[in-house]
């Protein structure tokens, strides 16, 4: 640190602190000690990222961006940890200087005013990962804390300036509104969620009346809803699943429509695998132009074959976030182009034995981006369902096909069996025993020869079918078969 700065930070009021370009904590002022009540040598050392607020973390990254283009941050907030474990909300001030190194000065927000004046309660609520409201009849912020900052993108002076319905960033619909309007008029504590269009997140208010006042806990439950839905959908697909008038391209265009219906950036698409590993053929893909489909129909398998191709290759998950510039996508990047796919992410089905590659799904976006944790759980729930729906349905094509050429064989052994059984049972009753040169004897040898033939025929086709059944078996169990009887 430059020492032309260190008395003056020394005895500073302002909390200070500075930091190298990964993060970590080079020198603290003893303001910064005393407020977070750390020594300096337990701040030394330590990245700041594991003192701040875990919900502040895209909202850091976002500012570092800008801090390396302008050299300079100017009023960004963010939660930083006490020793005791309750957040204090800062007000900082950033500078990048020539060496490299991040002096950051800032100052503590006051969030929970007179509205909340109880220690403990003040305490919890700093803490809380929900945001945290307090509101008079006219609709004014008299209290919040740091998460309903980061909730709104908003910083304390802008919140305590507004009133509720002025804050966009919350979506409030008029069916909220009244809802609290309800609340302070019969002092009845209620629960209402709905979707903020604004952020396009579901959020959930639990509303307390009190003393002229609304207390109010917000809450994004956008992931709750995903999984709810995802859950709904997989019930739905495995009905459709077991019902006979739905075939296999049927049943995974309706799992596929709903997953775009939860998430409508995604275009969703399934193409499977033939059984010698080398051809991919589309099966479904609700939103995708049918020229694409038809352009990528008979697709090989490869190592170097876009993301699906590739996908099967290597057996495992390709993420290709920018179509465009990726060297997987060298020689359909200007197929992609043409309907405006710029990224792919593809994950094989591989068949529950681990032995072949029964599909791959995909999702294109038209937008270069990669998968979130959600989306990359949402995928291998996919994946799992689609191995479900495939084998199974493989399964009860295999049985129906097994149960038709047990008809045949049982045909072939009542019929076409018994023709030549009894040939030859009638001419050995022709045969003339007592006199070997009879010249009927050799005509009958030879009718017998003809009628040998013809059993041996039966037999080799009896064999086949019951070859072909035994090899299905293995395609959908992924038990060896061997050579011998």
């Amino acid at each position: 640190m430059d020492t032309r700065f260190i008395s003056f930070f020394t005895h500073s009021k302002d909390i200070f602190f500075v930091m190298d370009m990964s993060g970590v904590i080079l020198h603290t002022n003893p303001a910064f000690q005393h407020l977070f009540n750390y020594t300096e040598a337990e701040l030394a050392g330590i990245n700041i990222a594991d003192i701040c607020h875990p919900a502040d973390k895209e909202r850091k990254e976002e500012s570092v961006a800008r801090l390396v283009a302008d050299k300079k941050l100017i009023g960004y907030q963010s939660r930083v940890k006490a020793k005791d474990g309750c957040y204090y909300n800062v007000t900082w001030s950033i500078l990048l200087n020539d060496d490299n190194l991040i002096y950051s000065t800032g100052s503590p927000v006051i969030g929970i005013v007179d509205a909340v004046s109880d220690d403990i309660v003040q305490h919890t609520i700093q803490s809380l990962n929900e945001g945290f409201i307090v509101l008079d009849a006219g609709w004014n912020v008299l209290a919040f804390n740091p998460a309903f900052l980061a909730m709104t993108n908003l910083d304390a002076g802008q919140v305590s300036l507004s009133r509720l319905t002025e804050i966009e960033s919350l979506g409030l619909t008029p069916r909220v509104t009244d809802e609290f309007q309800r609340s302070l008029a019969r002092k009845q504590s209620l629960q209402v969620q709905y979707l903020n269009s604004f952020s396009n997140s579901w959020l959930r208010m639990n509303v307390y009346p009190y003393d002229n006042k609304l207390a109010v806990f917000i809450r994004d439950i956008t992931e709750i809803m995903i999984q709810q839905w995802v859950l709904t959908l997989e019930k739905k697909v495995l009905e459709l699943n077991t019902a006979s008038r739905y075939t296999l391209a049927q049943t995974t265009n309706e799992l596929l429509m709903g997953i775009e219906g939860i998430f409508p950036e995604m275009i969703c698409s399934v193409l499977e695998v033939d059984d010698a590993q080398e051809k991919l053929h589309n099966l479904a893909a609700p939103q995708l132009p049918k020229a694409y489909c038809d352009a990528i129909e008979n697709l090989s398998v490869g190592p170097h074959v876009g993301s699906c191709g590739t996908a099967v290759f290597h057996r495992r998950q390709v993420i290709v976030t920018d179509i465009e510039n990726d060297f997987l996508w060298a020689d359909y990047a200007g197929l992609a182009k043409q309907f405006g796919l710029k990224a792919c992410w593809s994950t094989p089905v591989i068949s529950s034995k681990g032995s072949k590659v029964l599909a791959v799904f995909g999702i294109y976006y038209n937008c270069v981006r990669e998968p979130n944790d959600s989306e990359l759980q949402l995928i291998g729930r996919t994946v799992n369902i689609l191995r479900v729906l495939i084998e199974s349905k493989r399964n009860e094509e295999n049985i129906l096909d097994q149960n038709n050429r047990l008809h045949s064989i049982a045909n072939i052994s009542s019929h076409e069996l018994r023709r030549p059984v009894a040939t030859i049972l009638g001419l050995v009753n022709l045969f003339d025993r007592d006199d070997m040169l009879n010249p009927l004897n050799k005509e009958i040898i030879a009718h017998l020869d003809t009628s040998a033939r013809e059993l041996d025929d039966v037999i080799h086709s009896i064999v086949e079918k019951t070859l072909y059944m035994r090899v299905n078996d293995t395609e959908i169990y992924g038990e060896e078969v061997k050579g011998g009887r």
